[in-house]
């Protein structure tokens, strides 16, 4: 949970299940602070039906700002450093509840991570913030943030998994139980992606 289950006061009248999983989730979260799940999760999945129009407005974005050649391969350049130079990268708006989430999920899986903030919010980047988040589009095959790189390989953002499938997310890869083992890095990347390929 994100939050405390908002209908359980409404329980004698709708009853524990419905009061505890409004949407029909998979599991009632127990109403206990689960971080990766909660109101967010829905409305993770529902943003990700808006990808095609955002990886055209990151594009659009980035051009109308008049980012450059030069911009594109500078944003190129950093994102490889950084995701390179750290064990574990997170790519975050200040402003998004996905971005706050994702790092609670890292802090409470006590990850040393390096939180690359790229603006406020995407309306309100400049042009070589704009660059960046299109060339983490370029990287990552998805225009939202977050996004989280763990050594140096991409595993998707908050609810959104890579796009060949190979990681579920930051909540996907909790809910597994492999996030501990990939920021612990008691796992090869190759085992690790066998294992959550075949489960």
């Amino acid at each position: 949970e994100t939050m405390p289950r908002p209908l359980t006061f409404l329980s004698e009248y709708i009853g524990e299940e419905a009061a505890r999983n409004p949407l029909g989730l998979p599991d009632d979260g127990g109403g206990d602070l689960v971080r990766g799940r909660g109101v967010l999760k829905p409305a993770g999945k529902l943003m990700g039906l808006l990808s095609v129009p955002f990886r055209l407005e990151t594009r659009l974005q980035a051009a109308v700002l008049g980012a450059t050649e030069s911009d594109y391969d500078e944003a190129r350049r950093d994102i490889e450093e950084t995701t390179a130079g750290n064990r574990v990268v997170v790519y975050t708006y200040r402003l998004s509840p996905f971005s706050s989430e994702a790092l609670a999920v890292l802090d409470e899986a006590g990850a040393d991570y390096e939180n690359v903030e790229v603006g406020l919010e995407w309306f309100l980047l400049g042009r070589e913030r704009s660059a960046l988040r299109a060339q983490l589009l370029e990287v990552t095959g998805q225009s939202s943030l977050p996004q989280v790189f763990i050594d140096g390989e991409h595993v998707g953002g908050l609810f959104t998994g890579t796009p060949d499938g190979r990681y579920p997310g930051l909540a996907g890869l909790k809910e597994s139980g492999k996030l501990m083992e990939l920021v612990e890095g008691k796992r090869s990347t190759s085992s690790a992606t066998e294992s959550l390929v075949s489960n």
